[in-house]
């Protein structure tokens, strides 16, 4: 696999990115009362799990290209430095926000557990 060919993770994660902008698209139909809508709506709108889950298999796809990039450029294969510097940088950022999300949602359960009833 060589990179940039379209075969890798960097693909992956767009195609999920491209998936989930068109879940979040804003349904444009005037809403007539029926109520067929809004149970359209809730059937559209995804989970906040798989919303999460998603965002980790991005933020892991961007990390496997950044190494793939800094691998071709220590060996030579590759000359953009600006390019992968600029990969490896989004994909630290990826990896911080999830690792961040976990740990909130860590915090809230904590704090659930120690709810007396």
């Amino acid at each position: 696999m060589r990179i940039g060919d379209g075969s890798g993770y960097g693909s992956l994660a767009q195609a999920a990115i491209q998936q989930r902008r068109q879940e979040m698209q804003i349904d444009g139909g005037i809403d007539t009362g029926s109520g067929t809508s809004e149970a359209k709506k809730s059937a559209d709108t995804p989970d906040f799990a798989s919303v999460l889950k998603e965002t980790a298999f991005a933020a892991s796809a961007k990390d496997h290209e950044a190494s793939e990039k800094a691998a071709a450029l220590a060996a030579g294969t590759s000359d953009d430095l600006h390019g992968t510097m600029i990969t490896a940088k989004e994909a630290d950022i990826s990896m911080k926000l999830v690792g961040s999300v976990r740990d909130k949602l860590m915090d809230a359960f904590h704090e659930l557990w120690r709810i007396n009833v």
